[in-house]
């Protein structure tokens, strides 16, 4: 159970992480519920899960603790008082054009590592504006600059590379 409920923790700290948050937030909720559900399983199984008879036992204890900290984690960046949008943060990336939506407002980029954002990947993002992606097509280099608009990063600015 202590294995578990560090797994599910490691779940909800990971969800301060912006760009994968939802993600984390519901595995880190689904491994809870299961907890939940395995530890009521037993307590049934056992005869001990009548009000008048229950006994808060080590799983109890490490379950609560567990339900604790991927709350705060989940939390942690709205207790911090700042978003990542209105930190003004911005980053800049290289890499190219997969495909355009200029309709959409979206391009998908294969890019490199973007320093302190993530790791190289290949990611669609919207566009601020789908002015930004004339002169550009899907096969160029590019350089980018991503802000983050919400929970989500938006492309700034793109130029072909020369």
């Amino acid at each position: 159970m202590l294995a578990a409920s560090v797994g599910i923790a490691g779940f909800g700290a990971l969800a301060s992480l912006a760009i994968y948050r939802d993600y984390f937030i519901v595995l880190a909720l689904l491994a809870l519920g299961y907890s939940f559900f395995v530890t009521l399983k037993k307590k049934h199984r056992a005869g001990n899960l009548s009000f008048k008879r229950y006994r808060l036992g080590k799983d109890d204890v490490v379950l609560a603790l567990t339900t604790l900290l991927v709350i705060l984690a989940i939390l942690f960046p709205n207790i911090r008082g700042i978003t990542m949008a209105q930190s003004g943060a911005s980053y800049e990336g290289r890499g190219s054009i997969v495909s355009m939506d200029a309709k959409g407002k979206k391009v998908t980029l294969k890019h490199e590592e973007i320093k302190g954002l993530m790791p190289a990947m290949t990611m669609e993002f919207p566009v601020r504006s789908p002015e930004l992606l004339d002169g550009v097509r899907q096969g160029d280099r590019v350089r980018f600059t991503l802000r983050p608009q919400g929970s989500d990063f938006v492309v700034e600015k793109i130029q072909k590379e020369e």
